[in-house]
């Protein structure tokens, strides 16, 4: 193994904190977050015993950001933000590498994982979707991931970097 993508995700409801259910937030933090931790202690410890590797992260313009998702999605994605270049730091004379990757919107199907939408956070979260300049393709994010993935990258560590067609530049 040279190098991992951790890619699941899902959404919350778009709710704010006041609104996020403790079932709801743990659902959502247990793929988002632990599960992309327990990938990559499994692929460090592989990368340690082999002498190299690369882990990224499809992470979230709503890990960058307040104005993506509700409070639960937002803090998960947050969380592996702060993951991905903690992991970076820790492995950098390890020859292990770790960057992460902030996706704007995306035709994908992950708005299927939505519950219990709110009307309240619903309509904050558009005014961000309002400034969007156009939805990604899976393979655009895709090319980006076998980039950060390669040797060509090799001086990359420890960042996460928008690719959302300028959304997060206003």
């Amino acid at each position: 193994m040279q190098n991992i993508v951790n890619n699941a995700g899902i959404m919350d409801g778009m709710q704010p904190v006041g609104e996020v259910e403790d079932a709801r937030w743990d659902l959502v933090f247990a793929v988002n977050t632990t599960s992309v931790m327990k990938s990559m202690r499994i692929a460090a410890n592989i990368f340690l015993e082999q002498g190299h590797g690369v882990i990224v992260n499809n992470i979230s313009a709503g890990g960058l950001y307040g104005a993506r998702a509700g409070a639960a999605y937002t803090a998960s994605k947050h969380a592996v933000v702060g993951l991905t270049k903690n992991t970076a730091f820790m492995y950098a004379d390890k020859n292990i590498r770790c960057n992460g990757i902030a996706p704007g919107g995306v035709v994908t199907n992950i708005s299927s994982s939505m519950k219990n939408i709110s009307e309240f956070g619903a309509a904050r979260q558009h005014l961000g979707l309002a400034i969007m300049p156009r939805a990604g393709q899976p393979e655009e994010i895709a090319k980006l991931a076998l980039f950060l993935g390669s040797d060509e990258s090799s001086f990359i560590n420890g960042q996460v970097i928008a690719a959302d067609a300028g959304w997060t530049a206003y």
